[in-house]
């Protein structure tokens, strides 16, 4: 079942349809949250607020736009509203890299996403969060302009300007991520 047709018969009151969205996106919001938050308990109670607030607001959605670029501006209003709530109130997430057959890789793949975090985090909000909707949630450029209502040429040099950014931190901090 195409998701258009799901929030439409959510819409019409066939709420149990809203489990098709839910299903759908859980994992996806929950990756977006956790890495604006990085708080991995406050994440979960805040993608179920997330997704009661979609429920409660479907009914103004409306196909002007995609549903994707409505559901991430909530995601990230809600992220962007939590973090003013609770200013300095976060912890480091642990990487879920699991495959005990192979130690070395584990190893090296938590010390590049550790690298790779540091990174990130070094750039301000608005760079971090176009590389995030990006390369994360892999939203289109249109998407990512809706989310951060922003002109798609703004969308076009935000990442341009993240990425150069994001290589000239590399390149000072060296590691890993050097030769990007």
């Amino acid at each position: 079942m195409e998701m258009d047709e799901v929030i439409t018969r959510v819409k019409n009151g066939e709420n149990h349809y809203f489990a098709h969205i839910i299903n759908y996106y859980e994992q996806k919001v929950f990756t977006t949250v956790i890495r604006i938050i990085r708080n991995h308990a406050a994440a979960e109670d805040i993608v179920q607020d997330i997704f009661i607030k979609v429920f409660y607001s479907l009914h103004k959605y409306e196909k002007t736009g995609s549903f994707n670029a409505w559901l991430y501006r909530i995601v990230v209003n809600y992220c962007f509203d939590y973090l003013r709530k609770h200013k300095h109130q976060t912890i480091e997430i642990e990487s879920e890299i699991t495959d005990s057959r192979y130690p070395e890789k584990i190893l090296l793949l938590r010390e590049r996403n550790e690298e790779l975090e540091q990174l990130l985090q070094q750039l301000d909000k608005a760079d971090y969060m176009v590389l995030l909707l990006k390369y994360v949630n892999g939203l289109s450029y249109d998407e990512i302009s809706e989310v951060l209502q922003i002109t798609l040429n703004d969308v076009r040099n935000k990442l341009h300007r993240s990425k150069r950014k994001l290589r000239s931190i590399a390149m000072t901090k060296g590691g890993y991520f050097n030769e990007m």
